[in-house]
């Protein structure tokens, strides 16, 4: 009984700090993650040196070109390719 306490415990620690880290990361980091990496790796988009109006150029490009990202994502999108370089 006491092992199977300390399984249960440890699975429960564990949980919690993956949903503490997936919390943790910028709203717009999950919506690039995917809207970008259809057609991009990650690493490039993470390692363009772009400014506010050129990732704002960049992002209506790419929507205009089928990647998916809601109007209402359009903004938290933008604030996080503008704090990849920062």
């Amino acid at each position: 009984m006491k092992n199977v306490l300390s399984v249960l415990t440890g699975g429960t620690l564990i949980c919690v700090f993956c949903a503490g880290f997936a919390l943790a990361q910028p709203a717009g980091k999950a919506m690039v993650d995917n809207a970008c990496s259809k057609c991009h790796s990650l690493k490039r988009v993470e390692s363009a040196l772009k400014n506010a109006a050129e990732w704002e150029t960049t992002l209506d490009r790419m929507i205009k070109k089928g990647a998916k990202v809601k109007p209402e994502e359009r903004e938290a999108v933008l604030k996080y390719l503008n704090g990849l370089n920062k």
